[in-house]
């Protein structure tokens, strides 16, 4: 199985603002230790169930013809249409009405959020158009490639691991370091809550640049 494949669908994921900034604000708060973990594996949990899904559906389509487009292709060319799209929202939307940056209202929200609550979150966050278009594009590989189980699980595993890396990293960091992350953590919340909707634009533009080129290779190449 070619697993480079899967790596845009897993760096798409991992790099999700909303959530990595919903971890770090939770670890800046009283109870967040175990609100952040709770948000991060409600997070990869929801991976895991859109991947299974995703690699059950893309064992059911069938195999496309010598003549036919790949549906692979196919589906990573509107994955770009719809991540160019949800860019342009997103730029639309980056301020609320009063000036301030769109990200400082969920930085507020975070402030209430307990573990149970925050397990939710985690799950809820994954319901997105963009995730849902990068788990199928990566389950779609998976039914194309026809590995077999052992293949599957270790790619799988990978795909997983990667995907939701972004959201344990900042759990290990605050962990392992104690209060020398406290200062760290403290600069990233700043920066997210002023920059965080515009990185968000730039990474669904990117993403949309690299579905766009593995779509027309895919359309165009040789079969």
């Amino acid at each position: 199985m070619d697993t480079l494949a899967l790596v845009p669908g897993a760096v798409g994921i991992a790099l999700s603002p909303l959530t990595v900034a919903s971890i770090v604000f939770l670890l800046g708060h009283r109870r967040g230790y175990g609100s952040a973990v709770a948000c991060a594996v409600g997070w990869i949990t929801a991976i895991v169930v859109a991947l299974v899904v995703s690699v059950l559906l893309g064992e059911r389509l069938p195999a496309p013809s010598a003549d036919g487009a790949p549906v692979q292709a196919i589906v990573a060319l509107c994955a770009s249409a719809l991540l160019f799209g949800l860019a342009a929202w997103q730029w639309v939307r980056r301020r609320l009405p009063d000036g301030s940056p769109a990200s400082s209202r969920w930085s507020r929200a975070m402030e209430a959020i307990g573990p149970a609550r925050a397990f939710g979150l985690g799950a809820l966050l994954f319901l997105s158009p963009k995730l849902f278009v990068l788990v199928l594009a990566a389950g779609l590989a998976f039914g194309d490639a026809d590995p077999s189980a052992l293949e599957t699980v270790v790619a799988g595993a990978v795909f997983v691991l990667v995907s939701g890396s972004t959201a344990l990293l900042p759990i290990v960091l605050a962990v392992t370091l104690g209060s020398y992350a406290r200062r760290a953590l403290a600069a990233v919340r700043v920066g997210i809550a002023r920059w965080g909707s515009l990185s968000l634009v730039a990474v669904l533009v990117a993403l949309a640049v690299v579905q766009l080129v593995i779509g027309l290779v895919g359309l165009l190449g040789p079969r």
